[in-house]
């Protein structure tokens, strides 16, 4: 009889055990739950993440995009080379002159591109995100999107403030989202910028110097049957380019220049 009640009250306290274990794994999967920016137990990717993907992706499309054409997404003053609009950064219709540079403020420019780039796309990307939300009974709102971007040494930050917000049991609230890729184009924007200077004031520029001074980065320069040249820049590491073209100091057909 009193083996009888042992192996009672062992399985009862193996039955409690049981239900205090159930307990915690039902209350760990509610906080994983609530506190995942959406996240489910059957999805890895939140809300914001699908977003934050999506512009990382505009940006590294928006970077080749312009980095190939001279900073430009449609380049109108181009020289065509290999089939690639590379727009002139410095230029010249005359021959004997220096060019004149044509973007003063090569980042800002450039920054303005990839802006103009990214910014349908990013736009795209939230709206979807926001149909198949609706199609799980969220609410989903936000305001018209505004996007910052910025180059800065070794990266591209994008800022996105939109005051998104995604209600169903609870609001989650987002003022802005941030991104960002990695990327050398500040370091090959500031070369290319002192290149041009001395386009614009000599009509030429010794490429073997930089590339002493910066041996993580390789420059060529081809020069066309028109005079004009195209530079382009490679980071050694990256493999990131920058291209652009020049026409400055350009002699006649039969003479010969300094």
């Amino acid at each position: 009889m009193k083996k009888r009640l042992e192996i009672k009250d062992k399985r009862a306290q193996i039955t409690i055990f049981i239900i205090l274990a159930l307990a915690i794994i039902v209350l760990l999967v509610l906080l994983f739950t609530r506190n995942n920016e959406l996240t489910t137990i059957f999805s890895t990717k939140s809300p914001i993440n699908q977003i934050k993907d999506c512009s990382k992706e505009a940006l590294s499309e928006g970077l080749e995009l312009i980095s190939s054409q001279g900073g430009s997404i449609s380049p109108e003053n181009y020289y065509l080379y290999e089939n690639n609009k590379v727009e002139y950064l410095c230029y010249t219709e005359e021959n004997y002159k220096e060019g004149i540079i044509q973007k003063p403020f090569l980042k800002q420019s450039i920054e303005k591109e990839l802006k103009k780039y990214i910014t349908p796309k990013i736009k795209g990307c939230i709206d979807s995100v926001k149909t198949s939300l609706e199609k799980k009974s969220y609410i989903v709102s936000y305001k018209d999107p505004e996007i910052s971007l910025e180059l800065i040494p070794n990266n591209i930050f994008a800022t996105i403030d939109l005051d998104l917000k995604i209600t169903k049991d609870k609001t989650e609230s987002y003022k802005s989202i941030k991104t960002n890729i990695n990327s050398n184009l500040y370091k090959i924007i500031m070369i290319a910028s002192s290149i041009l200077n001395f386009e614009a004031s000599q009509g030429d520029s010794e490429i073997m110097t930089y590339m002493i001074y910066y041996p993580s980065l390789k420059i060529e320069k081809k020069i066309q049957g028109d005079g004009t040249k195209i530079y382009i820049l490679t980071d050694k590491t990256s493999l990131e380019k920058f291209m652009f073209a020049s026409k400055s100091l350009v002699f006649p057909p039969g003479i010969i220049g300094k």
